[in-house]
């Protein structure tokens, strides 16, 4: 018997779409919790928002982070809520959002939801 895929939400797709965009960075934990290792890589290589780190615990688990203009945030959060961090939108906005969104059918719901939070900017 096939095990079920998990459903990913159109917004957190969308999200990806937004983050394929920003520069992504590789790093190893070392003796440090994971975002330990992160806030220290971004002070010392003065990494300027956004960016994405990817930090390695080990050989099979990987955790990931986005650098915003807020500070540091898990890049799940990022993609689920990618309207609401001003750099992005200007991403958004440069490369355009027909062009991003192109293919996601995103509804009038996740539209109205999107413009809902556009004042809250973390």
């Amino acid at each position: 018997m096939s095990k079920k895929r998990k459903r990913i939400s159109r917004r957190r797709l969308a999200g990806q779409r937004v983050l394929a965009h920003v520069p992504t960075y590789h790093l190893e934990t070392g003796e440090h919790k994971p975002v330990t290792a992160a806030r220290r890589y971004i002070a010392e290589a003065g990494l300027f928002a956004p960016a994405l780190v990817n930090v390695r615990r080990n050989e099979h688990t990987t955790d990931r982070f986005f650098w915003g203009e807020k500070g540091l945030f898990s890049a799940q959060y990022a993609e689920e809520n990618h309207f609401l961090f001003p750099s992005l939108r200007s991403i958004v906005d440069a490369i355009g959002e027909g062009h991003i969104f192109e293919g996601l059918e995103l509804t009038a719901d996740d539209w109205e939801e999107i413009e809902e939070y556009e004042y809250a900017f973390v």
